[in-house]
């Protein structure tokens, strides 16, 4: 019997899963910490930066991303669970088609577009640094990996990516209490604890728990949601101001209690595991039925938005690239704004491949289901 309903009712994950609009609010919200961080690589923004309080916003890049990893964990975990109750079971084959619709087609597109620009001139970028993308590395230091800045913002996609091939053989684990097997969940360890052996400096190995941790909070989150409400619905606004200043809290404060440079970065770092507990908090109690944030956030035009951030999150490190650097800052918000409206045109696209990929998924999943229907039928003398 799956373990698949421990806040009550069956449908309650179902229900959930169709209601995630304010969740792509979320997502807007990421990619503006992303925004922030990364508009100060253009000179004259990253001089008023400099000399003004508003040089904070290049703290919380970092930060961004750490939310898509609790959302991108919450959302796979609400759709797999939701699959479990429609059908009693979970297909493998059928998850990866639908990530593999979702997130290769457009990084491949960027990708591509890269190595357009850089024969024409335009940009240096080399076969290596699309390989190494292509193949989800940039969050190593492996043997032969070399990511510069037009693909180094891969590192969350490549964090993503080894979660992905994971998570199938733990979901099944944790939630239908089946064993995976040997092989398959080694080979899905041995990926994702790339990270961790070939650890980046400025990530760090402390950074690679937090990162694999937020994705599992976020199956927590999708499994005992209503419980974490409920665990927190008399003190919500004090719980969310909480979380709230934890996540925000600019790392320049951090680091004004260290000594010297290495004690500064290490406390820094300590500090992010907070994340762990403030980031799920924070998203959902902010989803809470009458909260009027979960209104706000769930704005048509700006969970729209947040439903086009892979592409969006993918193109601005094109957009704040050395070979705009020097752009006025009129100049550099039209790009952005520019790429932004592409992105948006482009997720009409996605959204029909999107679509194939679901289509496969169910058929995947109905092939599967047939497959392990068979030896039951044989074994039965009435057939």
């Amino acid at each position: 019997m799956a373990r698949i309903a421990p806040d009550g009712a069956r449908g309650k994950i179902m229900r959930a899963a169709e209601r995630l609009a304010y969740i792509d609010g979320w997502r807007v919200i990421a990619i503006l910490l992303v925004f922030a961080d990364h508009l100060g690589m253009n000179r004259e923004i990253g001089a008023f930066y400099e000399r003004s309080a508003f040089g904070v916003l290049s703290q919380y890049g970092e930060t961004g991303v750490f939310i898509f990893f609790f959302i991108s964990g919450y959302v796979v975990s609400l759709t797999s669970l939701r699959e479990v109750e429609r059908t009693g079971g979970f297909s493998a084959p059928a998850f990866y088609a639908r990530r593999f619709f979702r997130i290769v087609p457009p990084l491949m597109l960027y990708l591509a577009a890269l190595m357009g620009l850089a024969l024409a001139g335009v940009i240096e970028f080399s076969p290596v640094n699309f390989v190494s993308a292509a193949l989800y590395l940039c969050n190593s230091t492996a043997p032969g990996v070399s990511c510069d800045w037009y693909v180094g913002h891969t590192w969350s996609l490549a964090f993503e990516e080894q979660f992905y091939c994971l998570f199938p053989a733990a979901f099944a684990w944790m939630t239908l209490g089946k064993a995976p097997r040997p092989t398959l969940a080694a080979a899905a360890l041995a990926f994702a604890a790339l990270p961790f052996v070939f650890t980046i400096w400025w990530i760090g190995k402390i950074g690679c728990l937090i990162a694999y941790a937020l994705f599992f909070a976020g199956y927590a989150a999708a499994a005992r949601g209503a419980a974490i409400q409920r665990l927190f619905a008399d003190v919500r606004l004090p719980a969310f101001t909480v979380a709230a200043l934890v996540v925000f809290m600019p790392r320049s404060v951090v680091a004004s209690f260290g000594d010297d440079e290495a004690m500064r970065a290490e406390l820094i770092a300590w500090f992010r595991l907070a994340y762990v507990g403030a980031i799920p908090v924070l998203v959902l109690l902010s989803g809470a039925a009458e909260s009027p944030l979960r209104k706000a956030l769930s704005i048509g035009a700006l969970a729209g938005l947040g439903r086009a951030s892979y592409s969006i999150y993918l193109w601005q490190q094109l957009c704040n690239g050395p070979v705009f650097n020097g752009l006025g800052v009129a100049a550099q918000f039209a790009l952005i704004g520019g790429a932004i409206l592409f992105c948006l045109g482009l997720f009409r696209i996605e959204l029909k491949l999107i679509g194939l990929g679901q289509a496969l998924s169910s058929r995947l999943r109905r092939r599967g289901e047939e497959q392990a229907a068979a030896p039951a039928l044989a074994m039965d003398p009435a057939s």
